[in-house]
């Protein structure tokens, strides 16, 4: 009796584990089958053998071994903006590929040569800036500077100033790698990008000091010869739409490159910010040999005053002006100027603060004379 009764306690121990083992494999069957029917194929192959299951990504902060508990949707990461030096004024152009203020390097698959940024100097000096001085003419310049021009800008907002440009399309760069390609494309029909937009502060910044001044973006270098008589045409037009015009402005963009292919970027500091060089450009005809160019003293000794008010407010940034025996439509007023506003590898960022820094230094100028 008591050995049957032992039989009977060990048959069901044993009954007990069978049925703990039953409800366990019906659980694994009842997982298996979920995460089967999840992975579709894939559980065909992990089964032969020939499936690899994919490891969970730790979390940020959590060793690559540690065991992951919880499946919880991850969160997007925050990424953080770089910091980059942006152009002057904060703008990084859209069709540029490189950010200025990166560490760059030329695609080897180009063609290319180095940018050197420099500060123009030099000259016969003329009180507190520099002249070059080719006319061979016997000018005296410090003479010329003491006449009185003849405008006299009243700044009563009737247009006294025709903003234009003989070569329109001259382009800037859109960033300062510090190499340029040799295939750069130096002129464009994109005006935010060309001389023009040099040309639209400058209005701005005269218009802000309540001188009249018109813009007029007119493109004559479609055909790069004959750009000056196109220009002529252009003036004369606006000189008959707004006939108390005394100042016109030929706004160009100058390009200087060495035998070796060293590209000279002129610069100045302003305020902490990076400004494209100025140049202005007075022409002669001392002998007389252009024949319709009488006036040309008048028109120079406008540009010695201004060259004079810039060095005041904004030292550096002219580089010295230059006198030859040039006519370029200046024989158009009494006060006709040509400025050459950096080179085609300075940033149109640097070219638009230039345009606002001669706003201001021509009006402090046509205002005082």
């Amino acid at each position: 009796m008591v050995r049957l009764m032992e039989k009977l306690c060990r048959l069901g121990k044993n009954l007990v584990v069978l049925a703990c083992a039953a409800v366990c494999i019906w659980c694994v069957a009842e997982n298996f089958q979920s995460w089967a029917k999840e992975q579709g194929g894939k559980a065909l192959l992990f089964a032969a053998g020939m499936g690899i299951q994919e490891t969970p990504v730790p979390a940020a902060g959590m060793a690559s071994d540690s065991p992951v508990t919880t499946a919880e949707p991850q969160k997007p990461q925050t990424v953080q903006p770089m910091e980059l030096n942006l152009p002057d004024d904060g703008i990084v152009p859209f069709h540029s590929d490189l950010f200025p203020g990166q560490n760059a390097t030329p695609d080897p698959d180009r063609a290319n040569g180095p940018v050197e940024e420099i500060q123009m100097d030099g000259g016969t000096q003329i009180g507190n800036f520099y002249v070059r001085d080719s006319t061979e003419s016997g000018t005296d310049l410090a003479a010329e500077l003491l006449e009185q021009p003849d405008v006299d800008i009243k700044a009563d907002g009737s247009v006294e100033v025709l903003i234009y440009h003989t070569h329109t399309s001259e382009a800037y760069s859109a960033s300062s790698p510090g190499f340029y390609y040799t295939d750069m494309e130096t002129r464009t029909q994109n005006q935010d990008m060309s001389v023009v937009a040099a040309g639209e502060e400058l209005c701005k910044a005269l218009q802000a000091r309540g001188i009249g001044a018109v813009h007029d973006k007119t493109v004559n270098d479609g055909v790069y010869n004959g750009s000056y008589a196109r220009s002529w045409e252009v003036i004369q037009k606006n000189l008959q739409e707004h006939p108390g015009i005394q100042v016109t402005i030929d706004l160009h963009r100058d390009s200087m490159t060495t035998e070796s292919g060293v590209k000279y970027k002129p610069t100045a500091e302003v305020g902490g910010r990076k400004a494209a060089q100025a140049m202005l450009l007075a022409g002669c005809d001392a002998d007389g040999s252009w024949g319709d160019f009488p006036d040309w003293r008048l028109n120079l000794r406008l540009m010695l005053r201004v060259q004079q008010k810039a060095q005041e407010l904004y030292p550096g940034l002219m580089r010295p002006m230059n006198f030859s025996n040039s006519k370029y439509n200046m024989n158009a007023t009494h006060g006709s100027m040509l400025i050459e506003v950096g080179t085609e590898v300075n940033t149109a960022a640097e070219a638009r603060y230039t345009g606002q820094l001669l706003g201001e230094i021509l009006a402090e100028a046509l205002t005082t004379i």
